[in-house]
């Protein structure tokens, strides 16, 4: 069973992830608490931040770093990738964000050097399907990199908004994906 702190910090980053300037009271509302409960167990608005993107880095670590060691064949890790991406869907975009506005050279800890790996594997296996022939070699890796990005948003706000049978989400986003990058 989750913790009142773990839930506080899904409930911000759910919040953060539609409204980057979020307040505590909008925060608190999601998480259907008391704007004190929150001011309990953080600080501060910046502190709770800072504790969501620990968390977010951990886990989207986690799970992408799994994803990329599933399996020898590039075209699997990618896949797998992708769908580490889509499972953790609202902390994948929550920290995606957070790296838009950050620079590299700014990184200090752990959590978000390992984030810049995780990435720099994403990178070298892309590189690697387009000198294989598989992806095509007119789209620049960065692109790829945001279209993978943006397939995810696009699942998560699909999955928000009821649009999409769950069980079709995942099936349509990387088809989608897949086919966008020229993968075969």
């Amino acid at each position: 069973m989750k913790g009142t702190k773990e839930k506080l910090i899904e409930a911000a980053v759910v919040a953060l992830n539609r409204d980057e300037s979020a307040t505590i009271e909008q925060i608190a509302n999601v998480a259907g608490v008391t704007r004190r409960t929150i001011h309990r167990c953080f600080n501060d608005r910046n502190t709770l931040v800072e504790e969501c993107k620990q968390t977010m880095l951990r886990v989207c670590n986690l799970k992408m770093t799994e994803a990329y060691h599933s399996s020898e064949q590039p075209a699997v890790q990618i896949e797998n990738m992708f769908y580490a991406a889509l499972e953790v869907g609202v902390q994948y975009s929550f920290v995606k964000k957070l790296f838009k506005r950050n620079q590299y050279t700014d990184l200090g800890n752990n959590h978000e050097v390992a984030y810049d790996d995780v990435k720099a594997n994403w990178f070298r296996l892309v590189e690697l399907l387009q000198q294989q022939g598989a992806i095509d070699r007119k789209l620049s890796i960065p692109w790829i990199y945001n279209l993978f990005g943006g397939m995810v948003d696009i699942a998560i706000e699909a999955q928000q908004a009821g649009d999409v049978a769950r069980n079709d989400i995942k099936k349509f986003s990387w088809t989608s994906f897949k086919g966008s990058i020229g993968l075969h």
